[in-house]
């Protein structure tokens, strides 16, 4: 009967002490704290002297200790290495066989005499093996050659356990090391982008700015020579000098463009209460549209945003929708706004020529435009303009159109 107690007792101190590895290898992170969880109670649970999990590099032929644990010291961390015929047969190691092996058998080396001089004469070696693959070995032992069955069982279970915990943690810091690796690439790229776009705002501002002097000296003297000598020129003459200045005008404005989208990358924009209702009206008003345009707004939904800039939207916008409108009779322009899910959209449409969607993708690009400048005057900057201002503010903006079916222009922030 003391026998059958004994037996049971036994039993579940081997359930409660795997229990414990369990838990010890699930909250721990990496493969030596996982390691050493397991072996401390493994240690006592065999009523060994010490117990190493050892980690194999077969390329190099050795072995390097991952955890070792003995009742008054402990070793956590790689940098023990020994070669690996200190494990017994390789193959039936792979074969998921355990090696039992004698001290005094191995070759003299100093870590054979580092072994007896610890004590341990003999010694236990079990395969920890992941698929088909031998990562290393859990080893065991002392003074006594005994290994009963039941303690080479529990070995087993728990290098197997081992085996898949520190598969999984290797695992686990190679997608961490990969993750921030591809983090860092990340925010080099980024910084790049970022000095490469502020290289090119800068050229571009600067580019431009030198522009203005020529152009506008370009522009006077025309006028100029268009004031002053225009008698002695004749018509031919007159028509071709208007040449100079309109196109010499409209790279004035083409420059001012310029300038202000070059602008639109330099700080912040401010976050303030923006009344839309006011800037659209404003913006209206200062384009000067004939008393025949016909403007219908909408009380719009306040915005939290850049005042200044939204009003170059608002400008552009209104702008763009007078232009392709002109040729209608009347010009109509209907600006409104509405909720749809989180977000607020705004909205500009127009009774004018439309576009035609097949040509969308150029529709926000500088320079591109998407009728000819003798139709419809503009610089080909504006919905850029619009486009990188309320990006800036993290909305979107898109125009749905049908030729002869006028256009209406979206934007959230």
């Amino acid at each position: 009967m003391r026998s059958v107690e004994e037996t049971l007792e036994r039993y579940a101190k081997r359930l409660e002490l795997l229990h414990e590895v369990d838990r010890g290898m699930l909250h721990a992170r990496s493969p030596a704290a996982i390691a050493e969880a397991a072996l401390r109670p493994l240690r006592e649970l065999l009523g060994v002297p010490r117990a190493i999990v050892n980690l194999f590099d077969l390329e190099a032929g050795q072995v390097e200790w991952l955890a070792a644990v003995g009742r008054q010291r402990s070793h956590v961390g790689p940098g023990v290495r020994y070669p690996i015929v200190l494990m017994g047969d390789l193959e039936g190691l792979r074969r998921g066989e355990p090696q039992r092996v004698a001290t005094a058998a191995l070759p003299d080396s100093p870590h054979k005499t580092a072994l007896l001089a610890s004590g341990v004469l003999h010694y236990m070696a079990v395969p920890m093996v992941v698929g088909e693959e031998l990562i290393g070995a859990l080893s065991f032992g002392g003074e006594a050659a005994d290994f009963p069955p039941e303690k080479i069982d529990i070995a087993r279970e728990v290098a197997a356990q081992l085996a898949i915990a520190i598969s999984h943690a290797r695992l686990h810091e190679r997608v961490r090391r990969q993750a921030e690796h591809l983090e860092e690439r990340v925010k080099e790229r980024t910084a790049e982008l970022r000095a490469m776009n502020e290289e090119l705002e800068a050229f571009s501002y600067s580019v431009s700015h030198d522009l203005r002097a020529p152009v506008r000296a370009m522009n006077g003297f025309a006028h100029l020579l268009l004031e002053e000598h225009a008698h002695g020129l004749d018509a031919e003459g007159r028509r071709l000098l208007g040449v100079v200045i309109d196109n010499s005008e409209r790279m004035g404005r083409l420059i001012d463009d310029l300038l202000a989208f070059a602008r639109l990358g330099r700080g912040e924009p401010a976050r303030l209460p923006c009344n839309m209702t006011a800037l659209a009206r404003e913006a209206w008003e200062e384009l000067g549209a004939p008393q025949r345009a016909q403007l219908e707004l909408a009380q719009l939904p306040s915005a939290y945003a850049d005042p200044s800039l939204l009003r170059q939207v608002w400008a552009n916008l209104l702008s763009n929708a007078l232009k392709y409108s002109a040729a209608s009779d009347p010009p109509r322009i209907v600006v409104s706004a509405e909720r749809v899910g989180a977000e607020l959209v705004y909205r500009v449409a127009d009774n004018g020529g439309g576009f035609d969607m097949r040509y969308y993708g150029k529709l926000f690009g500088v320079f591109q435009r998407l009728h000819a400048d003798q139709d419809i005057p503009g610089t080909g900057v504006g919905l850029a303009i619009v486009k990188r201002i309320v990006e800036r503010h993290g909305g979107r903006v898109w125009a749905e159109s049908k030729p002869g079916a006028g256009a209406t222009f979206f934007f959230t922030l």
